[in-house]
């Protein structure tokens, strides 16, 4: 993203951004988030199996103006570290 703008910045902006790029990385899992009205936290879940397996780590709290500020790549390359290598 080139440039922060406050649709960009915005907590639904974000969200919906994240569970974009997850999905392009592990389609058909879960993305879950954690509740929060300011901050985004969230992590994948295969959902095929009953165990729930976690595809990732939990991302920690970010706050979606952070987020607006890191390009796609770099969150993708952030995703597929919080997999551990499950996630290519």
């Amino acid at each position: 993203m080139d440039t922060a703008t406050p649709e960009n910045d915005s907590f639904a902006f974000q969200r919906a951004r994240v569970a974009r790029i997850c999905n392009e990385l592990a389609p058909n899992k879960e993305v879950v988030f954690k509740s929060s009205r300011a901050l985004i936290n969230f992590y994948i879940r295969d959902t095929f199996l009953e165990t729930h397996t976690n595809l990732t780590e939990g991302s920690g709290d970010w706050v979606p103006s952070v987020l607006a500020d890191k390009p796609d790549d770099e969150l993708r390359d952030f995703i597929k570290r919080l997999s551990n290598g499950k996630i290519r």
